[in-house]
């Protein structure tokens, strides 16, 4: 009898990442929290209340944020992988894409998709809740003036060396970290419970746009995690979502570089583009769908040695 975790009932294995997360949360996350205190001489208080004028507090929160997403994203994924396959790093999508060119589709597919993400952040940022829940929208607010803070603290970058390491802890490590947690394990996980490949992807989607706890920036993320979903699921590969991811958040690393008002301030893009953008996500969402290789059957078959053919499900959804 297979003892790894793949043989399981998918809602077992959800339970089984969740509590495994929930764990390394709670354990690796307070001795971040303590240790990176103790060790830049910074007190707690501090770093909870973001007191952001206290020397080193910026600091502290930079190494706090870059350890967190290894101990919350990266180390849940990979743990869970070698208690799930014989092959723990192809479990999670390390492969090559089938075909090679998902590498230069994904990126093309996210910076395309920046018009219509930037006018649904617009669309986000007007949205009121009813009355009756006017004191939760002023809490939601609040946090999100206090995420924009903190950002403004960390994006004040002074120099290359500055931008190189904000290129290092905003695109390349989140992009690492949540794409092997979200689609190389939840996307997965979702998939093989609902067998709909897209039902999969827009619940992993929910939850990765839910996680960044920013209710006013949730419809662009949510519209990312989809394109990043439907990227690894055509491509087979999780490098491509990761490199899209990437470039996603580097280019607007590199807008604020620039021109620091990109913080709080959408560049301003006429409806033609935001359209085009929309007409883009459908036409190359359509193309990966025909070129893909991705099979649902040779994802989930339980028999590592023997799939056969009239078991195997297309990828169309």
């Amino acid at each position: 009898m297979n003892t790894y975790l793949k043989y399981k009932p998918a809602w077992l294995q959800l339970v089984v990442f969740g509590s495994l997360t929930f764990g390394m949360y709670l354990a690796l996350g307070l001795v971040a929290f303590y240790g990176i205190a103790h060790g830049m001489g910074v007190s707690l208080e501090d770093i909870q209340q973001m007191n952001l004028e206290k020397p080193g507090v910026v600091a502290a929160l930079k190494w706090l944020q870059a350890i967190l997403s290894i101990a919350i994203f990266l180390l849940p994924a990979i743990v869970f992988a070698y208690l799930s396959d014989r092959r723990p790093f192809a479990y999670l999508g390390h492969k090559a894409p089938q075909p090679s060119s998902f590498w230069w589709m994904g990126v093309t597919l996210m910076l395309l998709a920046y018009p219509a993400a930037s006018w649904l952040n617009m669309v986000n940022q007007q949205i009121h809740l009813p009355e009756a829940f006017e004191s939760m929208e002023a809490s939601m607010r609040l946090a999100e003036d206090n995420a924009i803070k903190l950002m403004k603290a960390f994006l004040d970058m002074k120099s290359l060396t500055d931008l190189i390491a904000m290129l290092f802890l905003i695109a390349v490590l989140p992009a690492i970290c949540e794409e092997f947690f979200f689609r190389g394990v939840l996307q997965r996980l979702f998939i093989q419970i609902s067998r709909r490949p897209w039902i999969g992807i827009i619940i992993t989607a929910v939850l990765f746009s839910a996680f960044h706890g920013q209710f006013f920036g949730f419809f662009p993320r949510l519209l990312l995690g989809i394109l990043l979903g439907a990227i690894y699921w055509y491509s087979g590969s999780i490098w491509p979502a990761v490199l899209g991811h990437f470039v996603n958040n580097a280019v607007q690393v590199i807008l604020v570089y620039r021109n620091k008002n990109f913080i709080e301030q959408e560049p301003v893009i006429e409806p033609v583009y935001v359209v085009l953008s929309v007409f883009a996500i459908i036409g190359i969402t359509w193309f990966m769908q025909r070129i893909s290789h991705t099979h649902f059957g040779e994802l989930y078959d339980t028999d590592d040695d023997l799939i056969l053919p009239s078991r195997r499900v297309n990828n169309d959804v």
